[in-house]
């Protein structure tokens, strides 16, 4: 629908799947390191500021969220675990598919390329977690960059239509008022307590009420217009702004004025009242975005490989290794779009989870004869 996915959208996850992928690269591949001869201020920025690009997913995805659920949330019923299943689905099928590349290529690069960034070799305990999304729960290491932020996005998920569901039974039991309305109370609610409390605690990391402060800024956004509240969005970016700099006054944090930010953006085009930004609408834009997940995900193998060839041959020339990482980028973006066109946006079901988990198992399995 046109009013969940614009063009402003597309721009926002493109721009941050990049940011957090070039993050990656500086983080864990050495060519990174040996290109910062040439370029020593970007590698610094993307090492310092480049994980900050998750806040900008975390709105966006809770926006997205609000703005699907509306339909539904209105109606008769409203069926939180078909929705949690599905969003199981949809994260973990392109997970299982990078997991196993990443196991595999961990397993055979081993030998010859002696890095940090290798993961150790899989245990029966760790392919359970992930396939649990309970890694950094039970403080196992992960396959994969960025195994974390999946599974904290299935938290957010099971958390906000939580309280959907209990807007949704709210209202049936007080058949009066609004359900939108109940729904915005308890998202803001929790999101006030994520900025104020959960937010300030480090260790809360590993949990999706830390990061609810961003997530929770695009739930209320994603819904103030289905709410129908006398203020206009631009009286709710003032609010935001407002909110955010005592915040802020508070505990200066970076990232929660990026999550900020992007919130006064998407204010700032709802209140165009479905205008569409045409300037934004060239097709590779939208098949990025679309590709965004996968991307983001299998771009860690895919660096491992180029790493190790590099680093095994060239591993002294700048040129070469500033190459290794533009051809890394390209092959992640590249490999991500066929991972989306040809296994994330086939229909899910249940066979199709198991034949992932049973495909991930069996690398995991390989992945431990090889080590």
């Amino acid at each position: 629908m046109k009013s969940e996915r614009s063009e402003l959208i597309d721009l926002l996850k493109v721009g941050a799947c990049i940011l957090i992928v070039w993050h990656h690269l500086a983080l864990y591949s050495p060519m990174a390191a040996v290109a910062a001869e040439w370029f020593p201020t970007l590698e610094d920025f993307l090492l310092d500021q480049g994980l900050l690009a998750v806040q900008v997913f975390l709105v966006v995805g809770g926006y997205l969220n609000a703005k699907s659920w509306i339909r539904v949330l209105v109606g008769d019923s409203f069926q939180i675990f078909p929705r949690i299943w599905a969003r199981y689905v949809r994260l973990a099928i392109p997970l299982f598919v990078a997991l196993s590349v990443a196991v595999l290529v961990t397993a055979g690069v081993r030998p010859f390329f002696d890095h940090s960034s290798l993961s150790a070799s899989p245990t029966p305990l760790q392919v359970v977690a992930h396939v649990l999304l309970l890694q950094d729960i039970l403080f196992l290491e992960a396959f994969s960059a960025g195994v974390w932020y999946v599974a904290i996005d299935f938290q957010l998920f099971v958390i906000a239509i939580a309280c959907a569901w209990l807007a949704h039974s709210w209202q049936h039991i007080s058949k009066s008022g609004s359900v939108v309305r109940k729904a915005l109370l308890v998202w803001a609610t929790l999101t006030l307590l994520s900025t104020f409390f959960w937010n300030l605690h480090p260790l809360g990391e590993i949990w999706g009420t830390y990061f609810f402060c961003a997530y929770g800024l695009g739930l209320c956004i994603g819904c103030w217009r289905q709410a129908n509240l006398r203020w206009s969005y631009l009286n709710l970016a003032i609010l935001i702004a407002l909110l955010g700099a005592l915040a802020y006054a508070y505990q200066p944090r970076i990232r929660l004025a990026v999550a900020v930010v992007t919130a006064l953006v998407l204010c700032l085009y709802e209140s165009r009242e479905g205008r569409s930004l045409a300037f934004l609408g060239a097709p590779w834009l939208s098949d990025f975005s679309n590709a965004s997940y996968a991307i983001f995900l299998i771009h860690f193998g895919v660096s491992l490989v180029i790493s190790a060839l590099v680093f095994n041959f060239w591993s002294e020339s700048i040129p070469i290794n500033l190459m290794g990482l533009l051809i890394s980028f390209a092959a992640s973006v590249w490999l991500g779009r066929l991972i989306h066109v040809h296994i994330e946006s086939k229909p899910p079901s249940l066979k199709r989870v198991v034949q992932w988990v049973a495909i991930f198992s069996a690398s995991s399995a390989v992945a431990m004869l090889l080590s």
